[in-house]
């Protein structure tokens, strides 16, 4: 390419950026939404992604970009549904080659997890399990730092109390 062509995030990019941050999306998707229509939703992810390529600012980090597209399209599917993920849902949790007390770990985070609003799934996955700063997930989310701190702060108590409850002392 010369060096006055603009990239325009043809397939040879978008195929790069797909193979990057494939498991980033599935992970985030994942952990709001559940396992019903991940699938469906990581395909809506990238495509969303794919039509975005045009508007994107290379000045922009990019994997906050795809946070807030991943992010997004989880939570939409959340409001279209209902508030909390059914229980029957916790059945369908794929599981790896892991000792039977990290499969309980796992399954128990989990079941924690459905218990909060989608909102602050969203805001647990980014900070928690992603390890984003609360400034990167306030970017990720379109949220101000105060309203992710706040969430967060909610979320933790909501989960420390499930965990308790379930016999689990931190």
């Amino acid at each position: 390419m010369a060096s006055n062509e603009k990239d325009d995030g043809g397939p040879d990019r978008f195929h790069a950026v797909y193979l990057e941050h494939a498991e980033l999306v599935r992970g985030v998707i994942y952990n709001i939404s559940g396992p019903l229509d991940l699938d469906d939703l990581v395909q809506e992810a990238f495509v969303k992604i794919w039509k975005g390529f045009g508007g994107f600012r290379n000045d922009a980090n990019i994997k906050t970009w795809i946070y807030r597209i991943a992010t997004n399209t989880a939570l939409d599917y959340c409001r279209k549904r209902t508030p909390r993920l059914a229980e029957t849902e916790l059945e369908e949790l794929p599981g790896g080659g892991e000792n039977e007390e990290d499969a309980v770990r796992r399954d128990l985070v989990h079941k924690g997890m459905r218990r909060l609003s989608s909102e602050h799934r969203a805001i647990v996955t980014l900070c928690v399990f992603e390890e984003l700063s609360v400034k990167d997930a306030a970017d990720a989310l379109g949220l101000p730092e105060g309203t992710v701190k706040s969430r967060l702060h909610y979320a933790k108590r909501e989960l420390a109390k499930f965990f308790n409850n379930s016999g689990v002392r931190a």
